[in-house]
């Protein structure tokens, strides 16, 4: 649950612990600019916020999620742009790691594709729009999402890398929620990037070198990170992420624009995903299939 929690930006939290020992401030109109009146005014500090979100993220079992993300890449040099809108809808059950996952991605002049998968402790099953099949994927690639989603970690961050943020980092409150906002520009959030990418692999997981080579060649031009901490159970009820960003590939500089929103609910109401039997009996095995295609 460490892992999933940093996935979805617990560096933003870890934050507050460099940034301030305040509460948060109320939260401004934003036709107005004028701050929200609050009946449910909390003192609460941004360490103490994190502090508590950790707390909540090992009760943290299984949940809903729904992610939008807007996406525009583009390379300059060849005149070239690709919009895509994607929309993930997803359960998922910590540990075992189960999950059943609907993606609907629009590609513009590229075309369409929606996908669907299962995953749990009987397989890896994913839906091939194209020949409308159900395809069982190889073992390996299931323990290899166990490795990267689960296990235990270090949750904490080191703050050192934060220090130089504290201007760009805002502590807010409504009456039901944190909002906790990252916002700024420049170089240093290209390591900051870095650190944190680094930080999320497994610990058995060693960074490829073409893994090193694209952090190397990426500049994060800017980067927003909001999340919204619910002030009851102090679990992630929803985050935002604005990035803009290129990165060079084969001497080719790709430019990458990034608007993602994700919402999550139903958090320890999930206690079964189930693979639905006519999709065990379908399936066809991966490898199987690789060799008809061979021969």
């Amino acid at each position: 649950m460490k892992k999933w929690l940093k996935g979805l930006g617990v560096g933003v939290l870890a934050l507050g612990l460099a940034a301030c020992g305040s509460a948060a401030e109320p939260k401004k109109d934003a036709e107005t600019g004028e701050e929200v009146e609050l009946e449910n005014k909390s003192e609460m500090t941004a360490q103490e916020v994190y502090s508590k979100a950790m707390e909540a993220s090992e009760e943290q079992k299984s949940m809903h999620a729904v992610m939008d993300i807007n996406q525009k890449m583009s390379i300059p040099s060849q005149d070239l742009e690709m919009d895509s809108k994607i929309k993930m809808d997803m359960d998922v059950i910590v540990e075992p790691l189960a999950m059943h996952q609907n993606m609907k991605m629009d590609m513009g002049e590229m075309g369409k594709m929606d996908m669907e998968l299962y995953m749990n402790e009987s397989g890896f099953f994913m839906h091939d729009p194209e020949s409308g099949q159900w395809i069982k994927m190889p073992k390996d690639m299931y323990d290899e999402m166990m490795a990267q989603m689960g296990g235990e970690t270090d949750p904490t961050l080191d703050m050192k890398m934060f220090n130089e943020f504290k201007d760009d980092f805002k502590f807010e409150q409504t009456d039901d929620e944190y909002i906790l906002t990252l916002s700024a520009s420049g170089d240093k959030f290209s390591g900051l990037m870095k650190e944190l990418m680094g930080s999320a692999l497994p610990a058995d997981m060693d960074m490829t070198e073409e893994d090193a080579e694209m952090l190397d060649n990426m500049d994060v031009k800017s980067l927003k990170v909001v999340m919204y901490i619910d002030k009851e159970t102090f679990y992630t009820n929803a985050f935002d992420l604005d990035m803009d960003m290129t990165m060079k590939v084969e001497e080719e500089e790709m430019r990458i624009v990034q608007k993602m929103k994700s919402v999550i609910s139903k958090i320890n109401e999930i206690d079964e995903i189930v693979v639905p039997q006519e999709v065990i009996d379908e399936a066809v095995d991966l490898e199987e299939l690789m060799n008809q295609t061979q021969e």
